[in-house]
């Protein structure tokens, strides 16, 4: 198997630039930030144990505006902060969650009950109902401040491609946006992942392929460790619950496999450096990859029987950096 981790004198060396970076740049970081509305009905730190109810009672199709202020701080001297359309979940009842699309936007109630919220943080959920998986939930100060009101807007649009979609444990955003022949991806700051569905057999001649063009990359350190995990990437779902991402890292050496850094999708995902540094960015890129070989090289036997999604994949939310690219001619068969 090809998977593996860098040395402990590599990843520490990371590390101390991570540190020397973010110390430089958290002051501007929290220059950018918004303070919680002091008037707001309720303010969310990130310590809350189960979801918060807003009094506010929707029918299916009633609309309704939610402006979210503030912000939570994972590390203040290190400038690690999560804004609210990062983390700030939803659901009417015990209806499926959905994450805010943007610290100010408009929606149209999706079952009937009272408005709930609850901030992710660094937890995970269980299920589509936002149950939280068993974990400390720390107080992240200073805390986001949530506002819902009626109104008569149109939903705000997040601009998704046609036949794909935010998957729900990241939820929506606005990341993606474009055709689903020519992708782009923007991100600072913030998270998603964009899927869609495919149901094929994996054979040994089951290929993924598609065009890129990566214009910065989120992150400038190597992407392993938890906290530079800021990346763009493309990626194939199988049907036993993995998934392997071909990624363009800022620093890690091409052919490089490793698993997921974080919690929970770390015995879920694969990472593999298929590009590195800064040489080609900003010039399309066509790529191939057998999903088969690939998959028995990176994580071994068995071999899944079936490919069920391709994803796109956006992450800025750790060292709030800037992202983009665009993905276009994706196929896989």
């Amino acid at each position: 198997m090809r998977e593996a981790k860098r040395s402990i004198v590599a990843r520490a060396g990371t590390f101390l630039r991570f540190l020397r970076q973010q110390r430089g740049n958290s002051s501007g970081i929290a220059a950018d930030l918004t303070a919680p509305d002091p008037t707001a009905p309720f303010r969310l730190d990130g310590s809350e144990a189960d979801w918060t109810g807003s009094g506010h009672y929707v029918q299916p199709g009633d609309r309704f505006r939610v402006v979210a202020t503030g912000h939570q701080w994972l590390a203040k001297p290190l400038g690690l902060v999560i804004e609210p359309r990062s983390t700030v979940y939803m659901r009417i009842g015990t209806s499926p969650i959905r994450k805010l699309i943007a610290n100010d936007a408009t929606y149209e109630a999706w079952a009937a009950g009272e408005l709930s919220f609850l901030t992710k943080g660094l937890s995970e959920f269980a299920d589509e109902r936002g149950t939280l998986l068993p974990g400390k939930r720390p107080r992240q100060g200073p805390g986001i401040g949530l506002r819902v009101a009626a109104t008569p807007k149109v939903p705000s649009d997040t601009g998704q491609p046609q036949g794909w979609r935010y998957l729900w444990r990241i939820g929506d955003g606005r990341i993606y946006t474009g055709d689903p022949d020519e992708i782009a991806v923007s991100t600072h700051g913030d998270v998603g992942i964009l899927q869609r569905d495919v149901d094929l057999p994996l054979t040994n001649r089951t290929e993924l392929s598609w065009d890129w063009l990566i214009e910065q990359l989120p992150s400038d350190l190597p992407e392993d460790l938890a906290f530079t995990h800021d990346y763009l990437s493309i990626a194939v779902e199988f049907d036993n619950g993995r998934d392997l991402t071909y990624m363009w890292s800022a620093g890690l050496p091409e052919g490089h496999v490793f698993r997921c850094p974080l919690g929970w999708w770390c015995d879920r995902e694969t990472h593999w450096t298929l590009r590195s540094g800064p040489a080609g960015l900003g010039e399309w890129h066509s790529e191939s990859r057998n999903i088969s070989a690939d998959y028995a090289q990176a994580l071994g036997q068995p071999l899944p029987a079936r490919v069920v999604r391709v994803w796109l994949i956006a992450n800025s939310v750790f060292q709030r950096g800037y992202g983009a690219a665009k993905f276009a001619r994706i196929s896989v068969g």
